[in-house]
């Protein structure tokens, strides 16, 4: 394994090479001098695999869970079997490259363009941040290229893969986009008024998300589910992803009064900071931390600031399985896991492997129709994509939703000491949600 390939060119391995030399020998010695000093030196027995994430800049810590997970995820196949793949016959190995978005997307754009061109990648996976997909899935349609299971969330992803499948035939989208789960945060909050466990002053809301297209998604979906559950929440509010003093804004919420303060971010100094000035300006609100726990070091972040903090944003472990991959990968990395970056990502990337050795080819079309035929029970959910969206539950090649180890599903929880407990749904709860004591 290596952060980027031994050679130039497209990087072909042997069994792609030798169709090139027979096509050569049949067309003539011109075209083979073409062929060589067009694609450079070839890879032998080898799949390069591409894994995109934010390894640099604001979210690289949770790059950093990413490139945990894959890697996590390689060892374990290759612990069962799984690698070598098998592809027409032959036992190919997989190199990873490591593709750095670095959260922006013209960076993610020059990245994913080297890999392909230069760097001999094959097959894409992974990534994070809605504004880089929209923007790579562009770049890739001209190379017909499988990128399975990136996370970025946002409606506009799901958009293009239903309107405009036939441009994006190798895209599929890892995370539901938020109006289908993350952002329905309505029915639990009502229902703990309904059961006298919050009572808020007012109905009153206030939302904060980063100005990208994820955030504007989220934020749209949010202020729906609020409204259906009878809050009356205010326009939300944009802040850029590198930003780190919030007190402007809260003095705004704290003068409007709310007893409720959303907020999303993907960048991890952006989001304890809020986190931490929140408690400091004393806001008597309940704070929804969305994404606060994408960060693997978000306790040391924030500390006791991040107590009572409510989210909907990643797995947790409830079975026995999923309690045993966290202490070995909390034993491998020295680090407790974002399971939101890290768990599913190495999901994602078992399902990979999965459907390489299922499909046996590397032909976009083959791939493809062996991922809408192998629905894949990993760690985490189980992850099921189709081909056509006939509802308004099921989007072309976004991953569906469902019950727990029915679909991909997230509940709720609530922070303490450092430690996330479930409080929704009721049936899987450690304990009830806890009102803060400062409301």
């Amino acid at each position: 394994m290596h952060n980027q390939g031994s050679g130039q060119g497209f990087g072909l391995n042997r069994l792609y090479r030798r169709r090139f030399l027979q096509l050569a020998g049949r067309l003539g010695g011109a075209l083979f001098a073409w062929t060589a000093a067009s694609y450079g030196q070839q890879y032998d027995n080898r799949l390069t695999i591409g894994v995109m994430g934010p390894f640099s800049g604001p979210a690289s810590r949770t790059g950093r869970a990413i490139r945990s997970g894959v890697i996590m995820a390689l060892e374990d196949a290759r612990a069962e079997g799984e690698v070598p793949v098998n592809i027409e016959g032959e036992k190919l190995d997989i190199e990873l490259v490591w593709v750095d978005s670095a959260s922006y997307p013209d960076t993610a754009v020059k990245a994913v363009t080297r890999a392909v061109t230069q760097q001999g990648v094959q097959i894409l996976i992974g990534g994070w941040h809605s504004a880089v997909a929209l923007a790579v899935m562009e770049a890739e349609a001209q190379y017909r290229i499988l990128h399975f299971a990136n996370l970025g969330a946002a409606q506009a992803i799901a958009n293009r893969l239903q309107h405009a499948s036939h441009k994006y035939p190798g895209w599929f989208k890892g995370s539901p986009a938020p109006a289908k789960l993350a952002a329905l945060y309505g029915e639990p909050l009502q229902y703990f008024q309904e059961q006298g466990l919050w009572q808020p002053a007012n109905n009153k809301a206030a939302v904060m998300v980063e100005d990208t297209a994820f955030g504007h998604s989220w934020g749209d979906a949010l202020l729906d589910s609020l409204r259906h559950a009878g809050f009356a929440p205010l326009p939300y509010d944009l802040t850029a992803l590198e930003q780190t003093d919030f007190r402007t804004l809260l003095d705004k919420y704290n003068r409007e009064q709310v007893s409720l303060v959303a907020i999303t971010t993907t960048g991890s100094v952006a989001a304890s900071n809020f986190v931490k000035q929140f408690r400091q300006q004393e806001i008597k609100a309940l704070l929804l931390g969305h994404g606060l726990r994408w960060f693997d070091e978000w306790y040391e972040m924030t500390g006791a600031s991040s107590d009572f903090v409510i989210a909907m944003d990643s797995p947790m472990p409830m079975a026995l399985w999923q309690q045993w991959w966290v202490r070995r990968y909390t034993e491998r990395f020295k680090q407790p896991p974002s399971i939101q970056a890290a768990g599913l990502h190495y999901d994602y990337t078992r399902m990979a492997i999965k459907v390489l050795n299922s499909a046996t080819v590397l032909d976009l079309n083959d791939l493809v129709a062996t991922i809408y035929r192998t629905p894949y029970r990993g760690v985490w959910n189980r992850y099921r994509f189709v081909r056509y969206g006939d509802s308004p539950e099921q989007t072309t090649n976004e991953v569906l939703t469902g019950k727990f180890m029915e679909g991909f599903f997230l509940p709720m929880v609530q922070l303490f000491g450092g430690q996330a407990k479930t409080i929704w749904p009721t049936k899987y709860a450690d304990q009830h949600f806890r009102a803060p004591p400062w409301i």
